[in-house]
């Protein structure tokens, strides 16, 4: 399906693609409004998905038509998230298998992430393959955020590969077109959202899992 010939890197978003870790968001959220007397639902969750939780919190401020203090709701839903993470993050189907096969393939490996660096380090708490990838593009790193194809640039120059010459997995609208604006082999991979009508037709292919690859 792939001619991993002509590529020199892959990418990996890392919320919703290599990890499951949007469950445990979304069920921090509802735990955290449920504390400020606000009602948090699936659907609602949704709107939060590839975009970073600085920006989520002031949408879930409007949301509670301001009835909660972003600095208290914030503080407490990092509170209740690391709780639940302290239980291990959910890995993605199939990507270890994935993994363990494109290491053989000697390119170079990368996550590009709309999380902090504090937030990979609590994905990889539990997990000893955080080594497999030579470079880690997160949010402390860019001055623009996915849908800006900025991090993806820059997990380019640091690998020193051409743009084109990468494949990026990603779960998100939004993850998908920084990718796609970056001149990057966008492969989507849906997690809880599907893609919309827009972006699906740029994506260069669609997969159900990682396990579509092996």
């Amino acid at each position: 399906m792939l001619n991993y010939n002509n590529f020199d890197a892959i990418l990996f978003d890392m919320d919703g693609t290599i990890f499951d870790s949007e469950v445990v968001h979304r069920e921090a959220w509802k735990i955290t409004a449920n504390q400020f007397g606000q009602v948090f639902t699936n659907e609602m969750y949704l709107q939060f998905i590839g975009i970073t939780t600085p920006d989520c919190m002031k949408l879930a401020v409007k949301m509670f038509n301001n009835e909660v203090k972003l600095l208290d709701f914030s503080t407490c839903y990092f509170d209740n998230l690391k709780i639940l993470m302290q239980h291990g993050v959910p890995i993605k189907t199939g990507f270890l298998a994935y993994l363990n096969f494109i290491k053989k393939l000697n390119k170079s490996l990368g996550i590009v992430t709309s999380s902090t660096i504090t937030g990979v380090q609590s994905n990889f708490a539990h997990y000893n393959f955080h080594s497999e990838f030579k470079v880690v593009v997160t949010r402390d790193d860019v001055n623009q955020f996915k849908p800006n194809p900025e991090p993806y640039l820059l997990a380019c120059e640091r690998l020193a590969v051409n743009p084109q010459r990468a494949i990026v997995f990603e779960d998100s609208n939004t993850g998908a077109t920084a990718a796609l604006d970056a001149g990057c082999y966008t492969i989507g991979i849906p997690d809880l959202v599907k893609f919309n009508i827009e972006t699906a037709n740029r994506l260069h292919l669609e997969i159900d899992s990682f396990e579509a690859l092996l």
